[in-house]
């Protein structure tokens, strides 16, 4: 047996048996994982369709008996790779015949293994709750929906996508010795250190620039290491010995944007020098000379400040690329992906003439961007969505306050607006790759700093009402990306009315049972909700799985007809775990398991709630009330598109 094996996706789903053991956790990738992995080998299907695409190692323990691997490390790629291919099996006019069974089984969790057999089957949903996995099932319903609108944004043949898949995507299978002690392995495989991240060989490539003056590349590498601390806000992230040199007003406020006077300034501090940076041989002369060193700034004394960590919404690497694209938004070769990062500032920096001024403008706009994110986007602090700047007290205590109201204690209407949009557009599409909204706001704010909160909250409302008729709303022919959305149409929706169609919520393809919908769709349905009816306490989160109020397999059999069933008055949003509690119990169980709980209640989309609250008023949940809230919800949305 070779040690180590080079399997595409058909030979890993149709040779040899993988069990995952126990002491494995369960299948737990959810949308955004799923999304990024489809994302990538679509990237390569359409760009290098010649080439393989590696997607990692799957570590295997071969059994004693050569009957099966147990696999050690991997499991939750190559679970996904087994979900996909169940969807594409009963979705695509695809060949699989010879796909004749799952190979993947779970010691021990008959849940799973279940649920597998089931979506290969292509069984109807299994009707006893307790026997899904939600994980596994969300994906399956979920996964051929991506596969569809990711090729379809980048002009990809569906058939092409499947075909590279399963002929080009590589995965290698390492097996260990029969002999290895696996508590001792699984020991090393948790302590093994990380290998180099791509924004830090981006870093090594743009200072290189600089390494005729170590003075621009201590102020570079200051700059650089205080913004990609994302957690912290910016300021934080700077000594208080030297955060002046970067911001005008105290020592916060007003970016410096002139890199030469910096490095200057910090060229003639004395505390300038980092002290980490120091050789270790540097270290053992300080010593032998009884050198002193100031304390870490966090040590500061009585004054000492105590940086606050918030939830970021995006990681530095996509970060950098926001940045990069907001000063060249025209620029094509800049796409919001990570994976591609290197590849793209490479390409950037090598077509500047001027290298050195690329680099220190790049820098200067890279903190100016991390300070107007810090104020202008939203944040998540004890599981609730925030809005607020740095700010200094009279008595020069740093605090969090509003960003937009001078005193804390005021209520602004269009401030909420602002977070309530942002986080409808982050919780409809929470991956970190291609997330245009975000740099929508991004390329606003960097023209527009001194915006009011009334100004941002048009201009967030204007591209939300965008996405709906330019893109999830339009008919076929009159879809406009989401580049062409932001950065030739500012924002303004270009459809007038015309060219809506009502189809993509009221679904006519009974074999998308209902997940076609984009979840933006329903999060921008509770936005409208939520302004209509003013009082309601309601807070945007993850919910992600689209459920039937009337479920498509009731326990009475009574089944509806798939005009009402599919129809956007009878579907919902909600969280995973929520989904498989739902089932198909039906709207009358649902209604006094789920809908009587006050607390609970708040948990839920407007949209839910909405639909509980008619089911205690009418007693009843039928075509006729599905046919009424599906008519609400088209003319409260025409309402708000047109004449709001």
């Amino acid at each position: 047996m070779d040690i180590i094996s080079t399997l595409n996706i058909q030979k890993l789903l149709s040779e040899s048996e993988y069990r995952i053991p126990i002491y494995q956790r369960n299948y737990a990738w959810s949308i955004p994982e799923v999304t990024q992995l489809i994302q990538d080998i679509a990237d390569y299907a359409k760009e290098n369709e010649s080439d393989n695409y590696y997607i990692g190692t799957l570590v295997v323990f071969p059994h004693k008996d050569g009957n099966y691997y147990e696999t050690i490390d991997g499991q939750q790629r190559s679970t996904t790779i087994t979900i996909m291919a169940c969807s594409i099996l009963h979705n695509s006019s695809y060949d699989m015949s010879w796909y004749k069974g799952i190979n993947v089984s779970f010691d021990h969790r008959e849940r799973s293994n279940e649920t597998l057999h089931c979506i290969f089957k292509h069984n109807d949903p299994l009707i006893e709750s307790d026997k899904i996995n939600t994980e596994i099932m969300t994906v399956y319903n979920k996964v051929w929906h991506i596969i569809e609108q990711v090729c379809k944004n980048k002009c990809l043949d569906i058939n092409s996508f499947i075909k590279y898949l399963l002929r080009k995507v590589i995965i290698l299978r390492v097996a260990v010795p029969a002999d290895t002690d696996l508590n001792h392995y699984f020991e090393i495989m948790n302590s093994r250190g990380e290998q180099l991240e791509q924004h830090e060989i981006v870093k090594a490539l743009l200072m290189s620039t600089l390494k005729d003056s170590p003075e621009d590349m201590h102020t570079f590498s200051y700059i650089w290491d205080a913004c990609s601390n994302m957690g912290r806000y910016v300021q934080m992230n700077f000594s208080k010995t030297i955060r002046g040199y970067f911001f005008r007003e105290n020592e916060i406020d007003n970016v410096e944007d002139d890199f030469d006077k910096i490095s200057v300034a910090l060229s003639k501090n004395p505390l300038k020098q980092n002290q980490g940076e120091k050789c270790l041989i540097d270290l053992f002369n300080d010593d032998l000379n009884n050198v002193s060193y100031e304390k870490p700034w966090e040590e500061e004394g009585k004054n000492q400040e105590q940086p606050e960590s918030f939830g970021t919404i995006i990681s530095f690497s996509n970060f950098l690329l926001h940045v990069l694209k907001v000063m060249s938004p025209q620029n094509e070769v800049i796409v919001l992906d990570d994976k591609k990062l290197i590849a793209i500032f490479k390409s950037c920096y090598e077509s500047e003439q001027d290298k050195k001024l690329f680099v220190k403008r790049f820098i200067m706009q890279l903190l100016k961007a991390r300070y107007l994110f810090d104020k202008f986007v939203i944040k998540r602090k004890l599981e609730k969505w925030s809005l607020k700047q740095l700010k200094q007290s009279s008595k020069d205590k740093l605090y969090y306050g509003s960003t937009f109201t001078k005193q804390d204690t005021e209520v602004d209407n269009y401030e909420k607006d602002v977070m309530m949009l942002q986080a409808m557009f982050h919780v409809s599409l929470p991956s970190q790759i291609y997330k245009h909204w975000l740099n929508a706001v991004l390329l606003y704010v960097y023209n527009n700093p001194d915006t009011t909160s009334k100004a941002f909250s048009e201009y967030l409302w204007s591209l939300a009402k965008s996405y709906m008729l330019d893109r999830y709303l339009a008919t076929e022919d009159s879809i406009y990306s989401f580049e062409d959305i932001i950065y030739k149409n500012n924002g303004v929706p270009q459809n007038n009315g015309n060219d809506i169609d009502w189809t993509n919520i009221n679904v006519d393809d009974t074999s998308m049972a209902g997940e076609k919908v984009e979840n933006f769709v329903f999060n921008f349905y509770d936005y409208i909700l939520w302004k209509e009816q003013k009082t309601v306490d309601f807070e945007f989160s993850y919910r992600t799985s689209v459920e039937h109020f009337y479920p498509q397999h009731p326990i009475d059999n009574k089944v509806m007809d798939d005009k009402h069933l599919h129809s956007f008055g009878n579907l919902c949003l909600v969280s995973n775990s929520m989904n498989s509690k739902f089932s198909n119990s039906l709207p009358a169980a649902k209604y006094h398991n789920f809908g009587t709980d006050r607390e609970q209640k708040k948990t839920y989309s407007i949209k839910l709630q909405n639909m509980m609250q008619s089911m205690r008023d009418h007693d009843k949940w039928d075509e006729g009330k599905i046919g009424q809230e599906s008519k609400f919800a088209k003319d409260l949305m025409m309402k708000y598109l047109f004449q709001l």
